[in-house]
């Protein structure tokens, strides 16, 4: 059976995820980034996009619609949304711990590691460890972690659960036998999602906070916050100091000094902000809500305006964030410049060592070294 309405975008972002899956398999089998690393996350989200557009298509081959195929189309579409804007903190976090190993991130705690059993590596809390910690921004040993990302994390799911018992709110109810029963459903279907919607929309402008912040930590030659964020944050005042010296070289661009891999996220912050607002709108406009009649042709098939406003709004931002977020494998600085280490006073001169010693001493030694 030839394929229709949203069988034909399936087949076309299908194509467009296996592309993206493709790059990060290539960076898995190159070794250039790790299964562990932060990358897993997006592997997750391109799994379920390639779910997604893969319901779509079998969609596209019905000649009639199945409520079934609808809802799991919807479920992974929501699924990998979270999963994206997730996976944006991720990468920024990523780009803290890479820049400031010592300290770490100021959205979450530095991970902890232990010796393996022969002694010769260095190893992760098991997952479960770093998820508790996660979830409750409380170190293993009762310290507090900066709380941030803790309360992102809640939020997000929370939007999450919003989000998918609104869309399925209908399901089941039926205009000709009960039309008051589906009325009142779809209202309060787009009420839920609008709500949990606008909590992701909400994230993403605190993701475009968070970007700025970076930059300027970045920027900044002694590598701290600006003031009066550490207690926001709930981090020492001199968070990022210790590492400054050894940060990677960033060479000057058209932008300024913003390190390649923090401007590319930069960059796919504004499909997952279009993407948002169309969410939004999706809950509210009838003629874009698919739980909506006016989002239909007929009784077997979307509108063209749906299907197009579906992939144009929704998808595709979607993938050319995902995209962009698979590219910083290769906009990692790794060296350091020693011309950038200046002897100016008060800012902090001295080499490596400093990030080495790390803690309570190479605070010290960086203070004695700034006076």
């Amino acid at each position: 059976m030839p394929l229709h309405g949203e069988g034909i975008g399936g087949v076309v972002f299908l194509t467009l995820y296996t592309f993206n899956l493709l790059i990060l398999l290539y960076g898995f089998f190159s070794r250039r980034i790790s299964i562990k690393s932060v990358y897993a996350f997006l592997l997750f989200h391109v799994s379920l996009r390639l779910a997604a557009q893969s319901v779509s298509i079998v969609i596209g081959t019905k000649d009639h619609l199945v409520p079934g195929l609808l809802i799991a189309f919807f479920v992974l579409g929501a699924e990998g949304y979270f999963s994206l804007v997730l996976c944006a903190y991720r990468f920024l976090i990523h780009h803290h711990q890479h820049f400031y190993p010592t300290d770490g991130s100021w959205l979450e705690g530095k991970p902890n590691k232990k010796k393996s059993k022969d002694g010769q590596q260095e190893v992760k809390d098991p997952w479960y460890v770093r998820f508790k910690r996660a979830m409750t921004a409380r170190n293993a040993d009762g310290k507090k972690d900066p709380w941030v990302m803790t309360i992102i994390h809640w939020t997000l799911i929370g939007a999450n659960v919003i989000i998918i018992t609104g869309g399925t709110r209908v399901t089941g109810a039926d205009i000709t036998l009960d039309p008051e029963d589906f009325w009142s459903r779809l209202h309060t279907a787009e009420i839920m999602r609008a709500v949990g919607q606008a909590i992701f929309l909400v994230m993403n402008l605190f993701l475009a906070l968070f970007f700025y912040l970076s930059v300027n930590q970045d920027k900044n030659p002694h590598g701290t916050l600006p003031a009066g964020y550490n207690h926001f944050f709930r981090v020492a005042p001199d968070h990022g100091r210790v590492d400054a010296p050894s940060r990677p070289h960033i060479h000057r661009g058209i932008l300024g000094r913003i390190s390649p891999d923090l401007l590319v996220l930069i960059v796919a912050w504004p499909p997952l902000i279009i993407r948002g607002i169309f969410g939004l709108l999706q809950a509210v406009v009838d003629k874009i809500n698919y739980a909506s009649p006016a989002a239909y042709a007929s009784v077997d098939s979307f509108s063209n305006l749906f299907i197009a406003m579906e992939n144009v709004f929704s998808v595709l931002p979607e993938w050319t964030a995902c995209c962009l977020l698979c590219t910083t494998m290769f906009f990692k600085p790794s060296s350091v410049d020693s011309s950038e280490l200046t002897t100016n006073p008060g800012t902090p001169t001295e080499n490596g060592q400093n990030r080495l010693m790390g803690g309570k001493e190479g605070r010290e030694l960086e203070s004695q070294v700034s006076k």
